[in-house]
């Protein structure tokens, strides 16, 4: 009697990012570093500044993330280490002041964002689990109409 033999497929968790993944996480990251160190003439003003740098942070940690793969501790330090850094640095920029508690939105959505896109990979395999879609013999079973 013979086994079947292991999946011998590539392995999906050692599995690396794409560079085009790679490559919009350091755009995303040189774009952040310019808004927050160039003149406020130059920012961008669509909401609150809270708001926008709470969104912007964690739209970045979802593309940070997605970059670092399953690492999510490396992508939270990151996100913690660009927050508080960018953040320092407006010191030395002419006309930007540095606040600790705008280091801690940006932190917290960076950080957020890297949760909300690692959460991902559970939820989706829970929600794969509970669908009969992704079961093939689905379409096999037979379905019983009653009335009563």
């Amino acid at each position: 009697m013979t086994s079947t033999p292991p999946y011998a497929g590539r392995n999906r968790r050692r599995a690396k990012p794409s560079k085009t993944v790679i490559a919009a996480a350091v755009l995303g990251v040189a774009a952040i570093a310019f808004v927050t160190l160039c003149p406020i003439g130059l920012r961008p003003h669509i909401a609150s500044a809270n708001i926008e740098r709470l969104a912007a942070y964690a739209v970045l940690g979802v593309a940070v993330s997605r970059a670092a793969g399953r690492r999510a501790l490396a992508a939270t330090a990151l996100m913690m280490l660009l927050a508080f850094g960018l953040e320092a640095a407006q010191r030395f920029a002419p006309g930007r002041h540095a606040h600790l508690a705008d280091a801690v939105v940006k932190a917290f959505g960076g950080v957020s964002g890297v949760a909300g896109h690692q959460l991902m990979f559970p939820l989706r395999r829970l929600f794969a689990q509970l669908t009969v879609v992704g079961d093939p013999a689905w379409a096999q079973t037979p379905v019983y109409v009653t009335s009563r």
